[in-house]
Order: C-alpha cells, then structure tokens, then sequence
C-alpha cells in the first residue's frame, strides 16, 4: 500500500469536484476580480498585482519577555547556567533522574511506567517552575520507589501502561490505520495508558471504515477528527472564472515548514506558479477562493486572521506538501489545465504577512531602543516598507529591521512597560 510522510495511507475519499466547465451564459458570471482581465475562453487571468498594506496595528504585546529560550540566550555564562538549573534542576538532581531512568525499566519490568518531570503549571512562564520528578509504576508505586531512592524530590504514581504495552497499543493503531484514508498523528500518554490521535478525515468517514472493519476500541485511544471540507468558493460568483480550483482530499494532520515562496497566477482559468520551470498549482484541504476588501482574488481559510494571500503576490507556504494523482481534484486540474508538474501551496500566505515579527521581538526591540511598544512596531513597519522597496523579499525584510534579541548580552530594563489599553 502506497504511503506519504511516515505515517500517511493513500487519500481516496470521495469528493465534490472544484473543475468548473466553462459557463454557458457569461453574463451570469460576477464581475472580475480587480486586476483581472477575461481571456477569450471566459475564463479570468490574474498577473501581478499588488500586496495588501502592511498592517497599522501591532499584536498584542507580551506581558514578560523571561522566557526560556531568551534567559539561556542573553546574559552573562552565570546567569545561562542558572536558567538551565530552573528549568531542569540542579546538577544533583539531574544525576538521579539519568540513574533512575537507566535502572528502573530493567529492574521494574512489567511494572515501571515512566518518570516524567512534574511542574507548577499554576505559574505562566515558559518552562513552569519545576517541583521535582513523578515516578509512575502500575503496581505499588511508594513501597517500590523507596528500594530505589529516598529523594523527597521524586513523587510516587500510581497508573498507566508499561512501554511494551504501549508499544502493543501503538502497533495495533498503525496496521488499523493503514485503512483509514489520508494521514495522521499519534502521540501517547503511558501514565494514563492512552493514544491521542488525530485523523486527516471526518469523524463520519472514520466510523464507516471501523464499521466496515469490525474495530472496537475503549478510552485507551482519544480521536481528533478533521472537520468538514468547507466549499471552495467563499464567493460562489467565482467558480465561473477558473477552470479548476483543485484542493487535498482530506486534511493535513502534519505540515513540513521549509520555506516555500513565489507568485502564484491565474491564467486562462489555471493556477499556476510564476517561474521558469511550469507549474500548476492547487491547494489545502480547507482553502477557499474569496475577494477582500479590495476586490483582489483571494485565497483564505475558516478562521483565518489577517489578510489572506492575493493571487499575483509576492506569496510564501510551508513545503513540501503531498500531491496525489489519484485524488479526483487532480484527476480534474489535469483534464482542465495539462500535464505541468503540481506543486501543492496548502493555505499560502502574503509574504509580507509571513515576514512581520514577533510581539516578543517588537517588545525587545522597543526596550532597547527606549520607545513604546507602539513606537517601536510603526518605526519597524517603516523600515520593512523601506526594504522591500530596495529589493529585499521575504523573511529577510524583517531580519534587515528586527531580530529576536536586539540587545545580546545586558540585562532588560525591569519593570517592563505596562500593556496599551484595551
């Protein structure tokens, strides 16, 4: 059986098809999108257009900037040193953490579950204060724990699966698995003996693949189901202006994160890549084709914030993402738009938007440099905007302007400005 990724089955869910044949009456068809024209088949072609203005307002700003990663960043040897041993905790401790781990799953067979690191998760810092170790066994956890240490540090639990138990669980869900169409994501918890796993298709088309298999399963396994495909067209006037507008079968529980970038057109009806090698281009699971406020072709999805991409931007994606040639929208884009490689974009977004910076870096930045926090975002945005007129693209606009820690090495003024009203 065919597989993607490393935990993906072959996508054959039936679906409504995106191809749209070309409209019999032109006139029912809305008026363009702005900078579109129509070519002589009627169907729409969309160059380069313009990106949506950068935004005027800053994300909310943080309420801290000691997180764990700035702490072992910033400062003296000292002071690194001494945020490792918040987060894990003293040497000592360590050292009974890697004796425990390396004894108990051979002296404790059959009854050792896991030793995980406890946490005051009351307190909102990222790692939360560390209280010490919990030492899970499934039988008898505080008469077997004291033969291996009296450490006050180290918690008696009792519950959960042992490894090879889990192991047995997790096995029996990826053969299972193996017959549910598209992708999916396992994560395990083994003191509470349980599999949370999140399927690329609906809680419907799951149960009928169970129903069909004879599966039965207990509160060992936690589902997380994709929800409905939404329909393509957020605006139904513009499924006359493309000739397929094609979208993954069922729903991505992973997506890789290298960088992908280019403008992505429409010409003649076809999405297509602007580049020297052709390339058709389709879409994820949930996209939908839309207008903004301008008027301009959109791609958004449900829930999406912040200004969806415009066909004929500069756009950026995560990458790569699965093409499949048996899913019916390819078999339609081929028949509407040819044999050109596909290259799968999901939900792309504005490079500009892909390029703005991180509360915590506009916060950084304004403690540095004694500005508000508002102050600091517009003299940020104005430095973007001046970057990419000179050429810079992408990422590199807001690493020309900003950067993650604009002050290496010294102490943040404390206390830190109070958040902008409202």
């Amino acid at each position: 059986m065919k597989k993607f990724a490393c935990l993906a089955a072959p996508l054959a869910l039936a679906a409504c098809t995106t191809s749209t044949p070309v409209p019999e009456d032109m006139a029912s068809v809305s008026d363009l999108p702005t900078g579109a024209t129509r070519s002589p088949s009627g169907f729409a072609t969309i160059g380069k257009v313009p990106p949506a203005a950068w935004p005027e307002d800053p994300p909310p700003q943080p309420a801290r900037l000691d997180t764990f990663e700035r702490r072992t960043a910033t400062g003296s040897e000292a002071d690194r040193a001494k945020a490792r041993e918040d987060a894990n905790g003293p040497e000592d401790f360590q050292r009974e953490v890697e004796r425990l781990m390396q004894l108990l799953p051979g002296a404790e067979r059959g009854n050792f579950v896991e030793l995980r690191l406890a946490r005051d998760d009351t307190v909102e810092t990222f790692p939360a204060p560390l209280l010490g170790a919990e030492v899970w066994f499934k039988r008898d956890a505080a008469a077997t724990l004291a033969k291996y240490t009296r450490d006050p540090r180290f918690f008696a639990k009792t519950g959960g699966l042992t490894e090879s138990e889990m192991q047995t669980l997790r096995g029996l869900w990826f053969k299972r698995l193996e017959k549910v169409p598209g992708g999916y994501g396992m994560s395990s918890d083994p003191s509470l003996g349980r599999l949370e796993i999140s399927l690329g298709v609906t809680e419907a088309q799951f149960r009928e693949v169970a129903r069909r298999e004879g599966w039965s399963w207990g509160d060992e396994v936690d589902f997380k189901f994709s929800p409905a495909q939404p329909t393509a067209f957020a605006d139904p006037n513009l499924a006359g202006l493309v000739r397929s507008f094609a979208r993954e079968e069922t729903n991505a529980t992973i997506r890789l994160t290298a960088l992908g970038t280019g403008r992505i057109t429409l010409k003649d009806g076809c999405f297509r890549l602007d580049s020297r090698e052709p390339a058709l281009v389709m879409f994820g699971y949930d996209a939908q084709l839309g207008r903004d406020a301008e008027g301009y072709l959109v791609v958004t999805s449900p829930g999406q914030t912040g200004n969806p991409y415009r066909i004929g931007e500069p756009g950026a994606w995560n990458a790569p993402n699965h093409v499949d040639e048996d899913w019916r929208d390819v078999k339609a884009l081929r028949e509407a738009c040819g044999s050109d490689p596909i290259l799968n974009v999901a939900v792309p977004s504005s490079q500009r938007t892909f390029a703005l910076p991180y509360a915590d870096w506009v916060l950084d930045y304004a403690l540095v440099n004694d500005l508000t926090y508002d102050q600091a975002w517009d003299r940020i945005m104005a430095c973007m905007a001046r970057e990419e007129r000179e050429g810079v693209m992408s990422i590199d606009v807001r690493d020309a302007c900003v950067t993650q820690f604009n002050r290496k090495g010294q102490a943040l003024p404390q206390p830190l400005p109070p958040p902008p009203p409202g």
